[in-house]
């Protein structure tokens, strides 16, 4: 008699939403802009320090933070690249990635969105697909 097998998958459900963005500004002046155009308040935080699995090299990504306590939502900007590698491989053509997790309203999403991409040191700011993303757990962090 055969066994059985179950499999038994579990869907985690995302509270967070993944903008991809592309400005030449470097990640300080990048967020000291947006602090003065969208009236945030994005601080730098200690670097976020990661293993890359293919490369068994650790990679350091530079991370500003902003926390709406009001409106529970957190806003983080994520430097895309280190010296050796990226932060999500997928993404290599994205300088940064806005990681905001919360209680999201998709009109506040679409409101920073727009304010980004109206930023002359901006060329564009977009959601990015989380299905698409193959090594989503760095993402799951926080």
């Amino acid at each position: 008699m055969a066994v059985k097998k179950h499999k038994l998958e579990m869907a985690i459900e995302e509270d967070y939403c993944l903008l991809g963005l592309v400005s030449d500004e470097p990640d300080y002046r990048l967020c000291w802009m947006i602090n003065q155009q969208l009236d945030m308040d994005f601080r730098k935080t200690n670097d976020l320090t990661l293993l890359h699995r293919k490369l068994q090299l650790e990679q350091q990504f530079s991370i500003f933070v902003y926390e709406e306590e009001e409106a529970m939502i957190t806003y983080r900007i994520i430097k895309n690249s280190a010296e050796i590698g990226f932060f999500l491989d997928e993404l290599k053509n994205l300088d940064y990635l806005v990681h905001i997790q919360g209680e999201l309203i998709s009109h506040q999403i679409d409101a920073f969105i727009e304010a980004a991409n109206a930023l002359d040191s901006v060329r564009f700011c977009v959601p990015v697909e989380l299905q698409k993303i193959k090594n989503r757990e760095r993402l799951l962090l926080w």
